[in-house]
């Protein structure tokens, strides 16, 4: 998930977007190095530069951003901190030390050394980089993360860019509208008011809005309904031109080779950025003998219309830390529907690796093994 939380450093406060690190959550990292100022490049003593790491600067490069590095594992045998470097600089992440401008810092999580001296490093590349806000006005920013919850409805994570976000603001959040009923910080606690780079969760929404979608507040329910009706439209006409070029793909498919064997997908997750994680992590998997369809997917637990509509595109169902209803569990256990719960995205991915593989017809071969 991305994580937002705040930091309180002397007089100011740090704002921290967490990003996943595994590779599926390619479009995580990207939107993450978009919505922020500095990036915190985590970099572990021991292991050196990974794809991730690579991937991580290439997004932080697209997007403008300001990069310090955080040497971590320095508590571990093999830590080299001479050899990181030098992977970094032949990336072109030249240490201060070296004659260049990112500032390194090497930490231990596990023993907390070297925290306060990051901490000291980002203020630092804030005052540098001298950076401004509007704090009057109506606010507006971004979708971090967002999901539905059981007890308290659609859930969403803002970060706020410009202005202050109030209590009782009329927001719209994609095609997403609805009245701030509450404010809540990294902490749980409640707020009023939430100012210029404050990361809040917001209740009141009339559905979940996608990550990484911009919001804004406007001045009354119409206007805010005419601007998600205008988007809604948008995404419908999105989705109609993304049908028709499925089809003509499946018509030029079919006709070059009838028998490739394709996996119905159904899945569900808890919240919207993982969602989009394993549908893209998905979308790889396959070759010319079988492939992998997602039927549908979405946030929240399994529902009665999921199941039914597994059961008319024979989709498995797959649930990423949800679970299913009582009336989606009757369908499932009566038509014998196929469902598996997964925590781990790698186990998920393995799952339909293998489902797919069972898919394919054996491959015959005959041996003589003799003459006579």
């Amino acid at each position: 998930h991305i994580g937002a939380y705040q930091v309180p450093v002397g007089n100011s406060v740090i704002t921290f977007i967490d990003t996943p690190g595994h590779a599926a959550f390619s479009s995580m990292r990207a939107r993450g190095a978009n919505t922020t100022d500095i990036v915190i490049l985590v970099v572990a003593a021991n292991d050196g530069v990974m794809p991730q790491t690579e991937e991580a600067i290439n997004h932080a490069k697209a997007a403008g951003v300001s990069i310090v590095v955080a040497i971590n594992k320095m508590d571990l045998q093999g830590a080299d901190v001479e050899r990181i470097k030098g992977d970094l600089a032949a990336k072109d992440l030249t240490p201060e030390d070296w004659g260049g401008n990112i500032q390194m810092v090497p930490v231990s999580a596990l023993q907390g050394d070297g925290v306060d001296k990051l901490l000291e490093a980002v203020v630092l590349e804030s005052e540098l980089l001298e950076l401004k806000a509007h704090y009057e006005g109506q606010a507006q920013g971004v979708v971090i993360e967002s999901e539905l919850d059981k007890f308290r409805g659609a859930v969403a994570t803002l970060l706020v860019q410009n202005g202050t976000l109030k209590v009782g603001d009329m927001v719209v959040c994609g095609s997403s509208v609805g009245k701030v009923k509450s404010i809540i910080s990294s902490d749980g606690s409640k707020l009023k008011s939430a100012e210029p780079s404050f990361a809040v969760e917001i209740l009141g929404l009339s559905n979940a809005p996608d990550a990484g979608e911009t919001f804004q507040v406007v001045k009354n329910d119409k206007e805010a309904r005419e601007i998600a009706a205008f988007r809604e439209n948008k995404i419908k006409d999105r989705k109609v031109l993304k049908q028709r070029d499925e089809s003509l793909g499946n018509i030029f498919e079919s006709m070059g080779q009838s028998d490739k064997k394709v996996l119905n997908v159904i899945l569900k997750s808890d919240v919207a950025g993982t969602s989009e994680a394993i549908v893209g992590a998905l979308a790889d998997i396959g070759n010319d003998d079988a492939s992998i369809k997602i039927v549908a997917s979405g946030v929240g637990g399994i529902s009665e219309s999921d199941a039914n509509l597994a059961l008319a595109t024979e989709s498995i169902i797959l649930g990423f830390n949800v679970r299913s209803d009582g009336a989606a569990k009757k369908i499932i256990e009566g038509e014998d529907l196929v469902l598996s719960y997964h925590s781990i995205i790698y186990e998920l991915i393995d799952e339909v690796k293998a489902r797919l593989s069972g898919l394919l017809d054996p491959i015959v071969k005959e041996e003589i093994v003799g003459t006579a």
